[in-house]
């Protein structure tokens, strides 16, 4: 008995730990895109979201870069940390997150490298509001919770 006992608390707590490794959702949007990189609208400007602050770079040899900008330390002196960046499809890919361009909301977006799907979009320079539901509103039937959640938060804070 207490073997199986044992076995079940070792199983929870690998299925736990799974859970909390990969899942982190965002809002777990559908990435819809034409088929092109739209490299124009990725390389012009600075991939600000949230807790990241990413610039991609065009090499020489036609090959791409991340440079990361946002520091844990708090130094704004910090040097960049740089990552080799793939095209995938459509988007461009380090070993830890995607960025493309969302046709559908007309913005870049940065997108679970496994599953493809969206975590947050990208705020415009200078973007200082909370999070409006409004651009969640084109999506209610593919992710109700989230866009009620966001509602909800908009409101109180709004």
């Amino acid at each position: 008995m207490k073997k199986i006992i044992m076995a079940l608390l070792l199983l929870i707590g690998a299925i736990g730990f799974s859970e909390e490794e990969f899942g982190y959702k965002g809002y777990d949007l559908p990435f819809t895109s034409d088929g092109k990189l739209h490299e124009e609208v990725l390389l012009k400007r600075a991939i600000n979201a949230d807790d990241v602050s990413i610039e991609i770079k065009k090499l020489k040899d036609g090959k791409y870069q991340f440079w990361d900008y946002a520091s844990d330390s708090g130094d704004e002196n910090e040097s960049p940390q740089i990552t080799n960046a793939t095209v995938e499809k459509n988007v461009l890919c380090d070993e830890y997150i995607c960025v493309g361009y969302d046709t559908k909301l007309n913005t870049p977006v940065i997108l679970n490298r496994k599953t493809k799907r969206i975590i947050v979009t990208v705020r415009p320079e200078g973007y200082d509001k909370i999070d409006d539901p409004e651009h969640l509103a084109k999506f209610p039937e593919d992710n109700p919770e989230m866009y009620k959640l966001y509602r909800d938060y908009y409101k109180l804070y709004k």
